[in-house]
């Protein structure tokens, strides 16, 4: 009966997922049929067009038809959808030399992005605005990031009613000494780097002074770049904005005016009086708007043609690994297509999109060898995402060209081990006595029961020792560098793009496009087309239950659940954090 109750529950939840999962897929093929301009709706751009841009659908790394699906449990993996930041980068620039586009109307109210895919869209708008064509920014209320992203227009328009909020940047890390102590739970931490604080979260109850240190100077580089972009864009004072944030996190809509942080307050349908009065009194319904994804999917529909040249971009977004899969920086899977554009005579360049804090750093090293074949037969650039660290610099550091912007978070040239065990869990609390007979004297050093021996750690350190040395050789190496000069500013220290720039670990200042840019200019192309990987994930790609091994004791149960709370263990090339830890 037990088997049949276990075999009925499983057909029903597969059934579930199935119709769920076939639903979805109707949906967005529906929407991608729309897009493409296959259904009744196809778009066409006006004449003398007003470019609406808004972050409703959200921005992402890469361009993604799926919906909007966060009603749905956490536990079942499902990414959301919207639209790559390239993407809309590439709409601002295609628009900006398009006679047909007149004007941009941006609305920044939904904005939540990674600093730097704002940095280059605010970028581009100011590019825009540089080519003689307009933009206006309107939003009931502006969070911090939509404000910045706002600066870049020559109007700023906020609701009489709403606020802006600002109030500097932060960063949490959790530290989990007091629970692990209490589980009965220990780490044992071998690191290479004074600054490397892989470790520090299961070994500290609190950060150490390097951690504060380095994180300090970070956000104060960043918050410097930031406010004084503000002041200078909406030409205040000098320190006009740090000293706001000093003193509230809030603005309200009349000293927002008085202080010069907005240019008009409007209620929305004085907003609409304005862009009528632009043309000559047209109606709302009249106004030529057309969505940037709209005119992104017309532009996609009425190529002229197809060039064979091929520019390929990579993005990789995760954590480093080894094997196969998708949702994270897999080395098989990555090396594999590395290889297959260095053999693709139509693939001219390749440009990596770096968004990992690290990972396995035998994953990173098989990935930046791929990396490195290619660069020595065509063109490669990396562009630095919000972080950019340890394992994910370890691959960087192969390219030609490095583009970093100034709260680009990079370097951690360092290593360490983060090895777990329960053996008071097991003793202490469940008092379970573990026994164990082994043929040699490593035999149990898996185990999950049996602290490490100095013996034992002795081998770990040989080997993160061995790991750090690669590390900084390769780095020396694909940058031209003294190994001294890398050795100084390794230590696992992190550096923000502003200090990478100075100190030799990036080259230029820049994000994506620029790379792109860059890599066309090196291969001498002016006719290209992008490839991209991986592709954008499907529903049932993205949804991945996994399956676990049948669990006859209470051991492999403890094992289970520690590694469900500690995540992966071993030497480790990586933060102790990535980019949702820090409060922009």
């Amino acid at each position: 009966m037990k088997d049949f109750l276990k075999t009925f529950a499983a057909v029903v939840l597969g059934t579930v997922l199935v119709l769920t999962t076939g639903f979805f897929m109707i949906i967005g093929s529906v929407t991608s049929m729309i897009r493409l301009g296959l259904g009744s709706s196809a778009p066409s751009i006006p004449n003398q067009a007003i470019m609406y841009i808004s972050f409703e659908n959200g921005v992402a790394t890469q361009d993604s038809d799926l919906p909007a699906l966060g009603f749905l449990p956490r536990e079942l993996s499902i990414g959301k959808g919207g639209t790559g930041f390239l993407s809309i980068i590439r709409a601002i620039e295609q628009a900006a030399e398009d006679p047909s586009v007149r004007m941009i109307y941006v609305d920044p109210q939904y904005l939540n992005a990674q600093m730097t895919h704002i940095e280059e869209i605010r970028n581009a708008l100011i590019s825009f605005r540089q080519s003689g064509k307009p933009v206006i920014c309107y939003a009931m209320s502006y969070t911090q990031q939509a404000y910045y992203l706002a600066t870049a227009a020559d109007k700023v328009i906020l609701n009489p009613d709403g606020n802006i909020t600002l109030q500097g940047f932060s960063v949490n890390v959790n530290y989990y000494k007091g629970l692990m102590d209490r589980l009965g739970l220990e780490a044992q931490v071998i690191q290479h780097g004074s600054f490397k604080s892989g470790g520090e979260p299961f070994t500290a109850s609190r950060m150490g002074d390097p951690e504060r240190i380095q994180l300090k100077a970070y956000l104060a580089t960043c918050w410097d770049h930031w406010s004084s972009e503000i002041d200078n864009i909406r030409h205040l004072k000098e320190g006009t904005i740090n000293n706001l944030c000093s003193g509230t996190f809030m603005t309200e809509a009349r000293q927002a005016k008085e202080t010069g942080l907005v240019d008009e307050l409007w209620y929305k349908d004085e907003m609409i009086a304005y862009l009528s009065s632009v043309y000559n009194g047209l109606p709302e319904s009249r106004l030529p708007l057309i969505s940037l994804q709209d005119y992104n999917s017309y532009r996609e529909l009425h190529k002229r043609r197809i060039s064979r040249d091929k520019i390929a971009v990579v993005y990789a977004a995760g954590e480093i690994s080894l094997g196969k899969g998708m949702g994270q920086v897999f080395a098989e899977s990555f090396a594999a297509q590395l290889r297959q554009y260095r053999n693709d005579s139509t693939v001219k360049a390749v440009v990596v999109r770096m968004e990992s804090a690290g990972g396995d750093p035998l994953a990173a090293g098989i990935i930046a060898r791929e990396l490195q074949l290619t660069a020595d037969i065509k063109p490669v650039t990396v562009s630095l995402g919000d972080i950019a660290a340890s394992g994910g610099y370890w691959i960087a550091s192969t390219a030609h060209s490095i583009y970093a912007y100034p709260c680009t978070l990079t370097g951690s040239i360092g290593v360490y081990s983060l090895l777990f065990n329960g053996e008071r869990t097991m003793s202490d609390i469940l008092k379970i006595r573990s026994e164990t007979i082994d043929t040699h004297p490593y035999s149990h050093f898996e185990s999950w029961y049996h602290r490490k021996s100095e013996q034992e750690l002795q081998v770990i350190r040989q080997q993160v020792e061995s790991t750090y040395n690669r590390f900084v050789d390769v780095v020396a190496q694909n940058r031209h560098m003294e190994r001294q000069t890398v050795e100084n500013l390794a230590d696992g220290r992190i550096w923000s793009g502003k200090d990478a720039l100075g100190n030799g670990l990036a080259d230029h200042q820049g994000g994506l496009s620029d790379a792109i840019r860059a890599a066309a200019g090196m291969a001498g192309l002016t006719d290209y087309r992008l490839v991209t990987y991986p592709k954008p994930l499907r529903i049932l790609d993205m949804i991945r239950i996994p399956g676990r091994k049948a669990m006859t004791g209470v051991e492999t149960i403890i094992q289970e659940q520690i590694q469900d709370l500690l995540g992966e263990g071993g030497i480790r090339a990586r933060l102790p954090f990535d980019e949702q830890a820090i409060s922009w």
